[in-house]
């Protein structure tokens, strides 16, 4: 596995950090801050693919059955093809301190349904 290196910036905090190559950043996190505020790095999340008003073959990230984020649509291609599979949190960072939201990112851990 290739690690990358990418630069995020969250408002004031930008970090620096190597990640592998199948990981990627959940999107609408903090639509779900209260499923996401328990989820500890390590944890295993299951992804499946989820027909919405938004996104007729959304790929939804559940812990237990609650939603905590969905894949990015940029980054459906890369990663729709282990669909339905588990995922494994990777990184964690608390991005707005006032209102408790967070960034969620995870690593393809290849274990099928």
């Amino acid at each position: 596995m290739t690690d990358w290196t990418r630069v995020y910036a969250y408002e004031k905090h930008t970090y620096i950090e190597s990640f592998p190559v199948t990981s990627f950043l959940l999107a609408g996190v903090s639509n779900y801050k209260e499923t996401v505020k328990d989820i500890q790095v390590g944890d295993v999340l299951d992804m499946e693919f989820e027909t919405n008003k938004y996104d007729n073959s959304a790929i939804v990230i559940k812990n237990l059955g609650d939603t905590c984020g969905y894949v990015k649509k940029d980054e459906k291609e890369k990663v729709q093809s282990h669909v339905p599979c588990q995922v494994k949190v990777i990184d964690k960072r608390l991005v707005d301190f006032g209102k408790g939201i967070y960034s969620l990112r995870v690593d393809l851990s290849g274990e099928e349904k």
